[in-house]
């Protein structure tokens, strides 16, 4: 049995970054662009290339349904090769660190980008649970914008802890909480198995 494939965080690129930009990288590290998969939204199928070489991690270019940033993970097999592609790929395409993503979070409190931010910072997020990232995602569901709320029940779905669990509960507890906001908190519980429960 061969080594479990792993996989990086979502790497979001910045607007200084595009697809272009993701192809000539690869190309910097000897990788072929092997697949490219359109958008089908009806299926939930994200825009998607593919390049690896040889040997070492894949790379894997994406773009959000629901947000629509573009992001980048590597695969690999090795776990130091996959830190290492990572870590390049942070100053090489300048991609979002995880202090940068709460900390615009921070930065844009109450603007129009504030739920855009808080998208980000989810999508961004590490796969372990990571309390800076938690409490501004839990704020966010303590709004009172929708769009900020919505955002952060959004943002619980790209890394599903089980800490989000009891904060979207208490939400559902609000008083006058919009129907559609009520109804995505206990589709998001429901995905997280913990609906009435």
């Amino acid at each position: 049995m061969g080594a479990k494939q792993l996989v990086s965080r979502r790497l979001v690129l910045r607007s200084s970054a595009d697809e272009e930009s993701v192809d000539e990288h690869a190309a910097r590290l000897g990788m072929a662009r092997h697949a490219e998969i359109p958008a089908n939204e009806d299926e939930g199928v994200p825009r998607q290339i593919l390049w690896h070489a040889e040997s070492g991690p894949a790379l894997h270019y994406r773009e959000d349904l629901f947000s629509g940033l573009p992001y980048i993970v590597f695969t690999s097999k090795d776990a130091g090769a996959l830190d290492d592609a990572v870590r390049l790929a942070e100053v090489a395409l300048g991609t979002w660190r995880i202090p940068d993503l709460w900390q615009a979070v921070d930065a844009g409190r109450d603007s129009d980008e504030w739920p855009e931010d808080i998208l980000r910072m989810g999508l961004g997020a590490p796969g372990e649970f990571d309390e800076e990232i938690y409490s501004r995602v839990v704020g966010a569901l303590h709004s009172d914008r929708d769009d900020v709320c919505e955002a952060g029940l959004i943002a619980t779905t790209y890394q599903p802890w089980d800490e989000y669990v009891e904060p979207i509960r208490e939400l559902l507890h609000r008083d006058g909480l919009s129907k559609p906001l009520e109804e995505t908190a206990r589709t998001i519980l429901d995905e997280l198995g913990a609906a009435d429960s």
